[in-house]
């Protein structure tokens, strides 16, 4: 029997489709598994446009939700600083799921926009983020703005009211994940836990940077 080998260009190309294969089986593997998270809305085959409000950061600068970093996926969430619940355990949950993520938490930013302007000041409104991390993102703009931005994301939010002595400011439940020019991606459900969050950022990562 005559054994004729392969000629090395037949080999070369074989080699190619098989790890080409692989990456498309990983793209459908991530793909697959943002779909069928239930925790999870996944718009990534059409994603929400960038909100165009300019906003401002705790530093003054302006800032435009087309800003985040344009190396990494960017969390974001509304909230404000005196909420008794909601939004510091969100931030928490933020915190903690970064943390545990290890070094896929290098691919993130977490940006929040107050939902509260009047009064979370600048000062205010990064000594709080600073309990969680200094390299979170803080930032503000009138109440109308914020409203506009808010409702670009599919987040309702409401001006703040006085009634009976009590101040009611409304905020985001859900956190959204945009993409490197500011478009929503998905978003994870309000109530998310850190163990939930920090399970999918890799997946996040794969699929969408």
């Amino acid at each position: 029997m005559t054994i004729r080998p392969r000629p090395f260009g037949a080999a070369r190309v074989s080699a190619a489709a098989a790890a080409l294969a692989m990456l498309t089986a990983c793209s459908a593997t991530a793909a697959d598994t943002l779909a069928e998270t239930e925790y999870y809305l996944d718009l990534s085959d059409d994603p929400m446009a960038a909100s165009g409000v300019e906003l401002a950061t705790v530093d003054g600068d302006p800032w435009t939700f087309s800003d985040v970093a344009d190396d990494r996926l960017t969390l974001l969430f509304f909230g404000y600083t005196s909420c008794p619940d909601v939004c510091p355990m969100t931030m928490a949950e933020i915190d903690l799921a970064l943390e545990r993520a290890g070094e896929t938490a290098e691919d993130y930013d977490v940006v929040m926009v107050s939902t509260d302007p009047a009064r979370d000041t600048d000062e205010q409104l990064r000594s709080w983020l600073d309990r969680f991390d200094p390299g979170y993102q803080g930032v503000r703009g009138d109440m109308d703005t914020t409203i506009e931005a808010a409702a670009d994301y599919g987040i309702p939010i409401e001006a703040p009211e006085e009634t009976d002595g009590d101040y009611l400011v409304s905020h985001g439940g859900r956190v959204v994940v945009l993409l490197p020019d500011g478009e929503a991606a998905g978003m994870f459900d309000e109530g998310v836990d850190a163990d939930q969050i920090a399970e999918l950022l890799p997946t996040l990562r794969e699929a969408l940077l």
